[in-house]
């Protein structure tokens, strides 16, 4: 009842987000009514298929991968271009006697939406062709020894999907094999919530050296589809999935926890069961999806929070 409830107010919120930013657009620009017509239609698809969403089956991935991204970027563009127009409103009405609406607004929404289109376009280039590595020197009080000098590699979101290239898998892990890591940790979010995705991130993972540990958490996006059918998928594979438990590596416990999204109460995150496995010896590490995790590490002493 809470869910349905839940998504009938974001079905009305949106709703007048669309209604505003398309009345907007069309009273701006009304030379270009088929594109905002075409855009909003677009963008709003995946309102037809949202019965699709949870199904587990070939259409539902094929609906997800193709309208999901469309949808996304249309109703931020929704939201954004509706504050702009409220801005310009305001703006416009000392002047509402002596210059309509749209001849005031006509200029700035030519330059947000040019502004939009470049930032989209530039965004969508880094996060599909580029791929940046970051060293970032961590001290620790308290350090055993043997953990120091320790190399961890962490890749987080990966979203292995539909449109996911092996190409693209294959960069990432083999730059990671080239850091010489002692261990390669996936922070969540391993696959487009479909474990159906799982055999496609396990045949990337085959560009790591076999020798080098590999462990992941839990994301929300897990959560979402079969979190149950992820957690089966890795079992006795190539990743070592971390559900609220830890493992041992140069006298450091690296313990990872289940994600925040989950509906079932054995996934639930459990910080203290992750760490108070660990060897009296060891120095605790916290692997998590979300920032979440930080004020209860804290609280616990844990040193070091990796998401």
């Amino acid at each position: 009842m809470r869910a349905a409830a839940f998504i009938v107010i974001a079905i009305i919120v949106f709703a007048i987000f669309n209604f505003t930013a398309i009345r907007v657009l069309l009273l701006v620009h009304p030379r270009r009514t088929r594109v905002i017509i075409a855009a909003a239609v677009i963008g709003n698809l995946m309102w037809l298929c949202f019965p699709l969403l949870r199904t587990l089956t070939p259409m539902g991935r094929i609906t997800r991968a193709v309208f999901g991204p469309p949808w996304f970027a249309w109703n931020v563009f929704a939201i954004l271009y509706s504050a702009f127009a409220l801005i310009v409103a305001i703006l416009w009405l000392p002047f509402l006697r002596r210059m309509s609406f749209a001849r005031v607004a006509r200029w700035p929404s030519r330059i947000v939406l040019t502004l939009g289109l470049v930032a989209s376009v530039v965004g969508v280039y880094q996060a599909l062709v580029p791929l940046r590595v970051e060293h970032v020197p961590i001290e620790v009080e308290r350090l055993p020894a043997a953990a120091v000098g320790a190399r961890i590699a962490l890749l987080a979101d990966l979203h292995v999907g539909l449109f996911t290239r092996r190409s693209r898998l294959q960069q990432f892990f083999e730059t990671a094999r080239d850091l010489r890591p002692d261990v390669v940790v996936l922070a969540g979010d391993l696959v487009d919530d479909d474990p159906y995705f799982v055999r496609k991130l396990l045949e990337g993972t085959r560009f790591l050296d076999p020798h080098t540990p590999l462990l992941a958490v839990l994301g929300n996006h897990e959560m979402y589809g079969d979190p149950d059918g992820v957690i089966g998928g890795l079992r006795g594979s190539r990743i070592r999935l971390l559900v609220n438990e830890g493992i041992a590596l140069r006298s450091l416990w690296l313990a990872g926890i289940s994600d925040y999204a989950a509906r079932q109460k054995d996934l639930a995150p459990d910080i203290a069961r992750a760490v108070n496995a660990r060897p009296p010896a060891t120095l605790p590490i916290l692997l998590a999806h979300q920032p979440k995790a930080f004020d209860e590490a804290r609280s616990r002493n844990i040193p070091l929070t990796l998401v």
